[in-house]
């Protein structure tokens, strides 16, 4: 079978920042792409929607952390698409126009593996990332493996189905990770949509939250978290976190927030170094860390202030099948308002979509493929 259909492709290493010279998007470009016969276990889909995610951003950028990233590559990991055609092999109950998202990681499978053996694909070290390691929701039509196949709950629409993964990722985080009781103080460190989705679990939690963003942010993703009631803390070198939150900070309502300028959680979403080196000064003696951002070098950490005051620090990676269900049912249940935070651009545009996303001119941008 040889078809030629679009994809949005990363071919380029070159370190690119936001404000430099030349065009942003200069290490991808959209190609005729062919499909591939289907092997032993996998299916051809229809892409329908499909979401940039930062992880997205950086490999286009030529980040470090993403140099392991062969290309040329299809990229994208979190995407609705609909089942076309089943290749060889037995597929269970899947069949021709399901709509579906799929597991951003599949796991090795082994049964000596210590994640797969639990189901937990998202910690295998062999795991194999669509979009990254095989093409993926950028194009307009993706062969994947149906063992990645996540049916779509009744309810769910096509363009929710985009935010399942990141929102998966945010459940396995805060579900497994953060002990958030009912009347905790919370500070959620940057505002991109992971952060923005921490916050509004943790404020399905019963917490208060608050979520920090720089001046840029001001306008756009702060305005969104504002609307949806957390305490929008802009910050700056000038200015930080822990300068402000020990000045005091207050809610909407002029109720301190915190006690003394500090918090019972902190959940680090920015990626940026010195935000997670400054989280320790900012949690109560036994309060919680929870980092899901990943970072492009090493960061530098107070180890033994972390010792004297007891924290918990935990770090979360991915997700796995269980919390793309309950991903799911957060959106169709309107615990999560997807709507709130997506933008939907055409494939024609979307090089425009990733440069709004790079420079933080939307919220979450979604292309809708076909």
């Amino acid at each position: 079978m040889s078809e030629s259909i679009k994809g949005f492709c990363l071919h380029g290493r070159e370190k690119i920042t936001p404000n430099s010279e030349g065009a942003l998007m200069r290490n991808t470009s959209v190609i005729d792409m062919e499909i591939p016969a289907l092997k032993e276990g996998e299916i051809l889909a229809k892409t329908l929607y499909t979401g940039i995610c930062g992880s997205d951003n950086s490999a286009s950028l030529g980040k470090s952390n993403f140099d392991w990233v062969e290309r040329p590559r299809v990229i994208g990991h979190e995407f609705s698409a609909e089942v076309l055609e089943l290749g060889p092999g037995d597929h269970g109950d899947l069949k021709v126009g399901d709509i579906f998202t799929p597991l951003a990681m599949l796991g090795c499978q082994d049964e000596d593996c210590p994640a797969c053996s639990v189901a937990k694909w998202n910690l295998c070290p062999s795991k194999q990332i669509i979009g990254f390691h095989r093409n993926g929701g950028f194009g307009q039509k993706v062969v994947l493996e149906s063992d990645r196949v996540v049916a779509f709950m009744k309810g769910l629409t096509p363009e929710q189905g985009a935010l399942v993964e990141p929102l998966s990722v945010v459940v396995n985080a805060l579900h497994n990770k953060c002990n958030i009781k009912p009347g905790q103080d919370v500070v959620v460190t940057g505002c991109g949509i992971i952060g923005l989705m921490s916050a509004e679990l943790a404020k399905a939690a019963g917490a208060r939250v608050a979520i920090t963003g720089i001046e840029h942010d001001r306008n756009i993703r702060m305005k969104s978290a504002t609307e949806r009631g957390f305490i929008p803390i802009i910050v700056s070198p000038e200015n930080s976190l822990t300068a402000q939150l020990a000045t005091g900070v207050t809610d909407q309502n002029g109720v301190p927030f915190g006690t003394k300028g500090k918090v019972d959680l902190l959940i680090e979403c920015s990626g940026v170094p010195q935000v997670l080196t400054e989280a320790i000064d900012v949690v109560r003696p036994e309060g919680d860390i929870c980092v899901i951002a990943t970072y492009p070098k090493e960061v530098a950490i107070n180890a033994t202030h972390l010792t004297r005051t007891s924290l918990n620090m935990r770090g979360s990676m991915g997700s796995c099948r269980e919390d793309y269900m309950v991903a799911q049912k957060l959106m169709i249940t309107g615990v999560f308002p997807a709507e709130h935070y997506t933008n939907i651009y055409e494939f024609d545009d979307i090089s425009q979509a990733f440069e709004d996303s790079i420079k933080a001119n939307n919220v979450k941008a979604v292309v809708k493929m076909n």
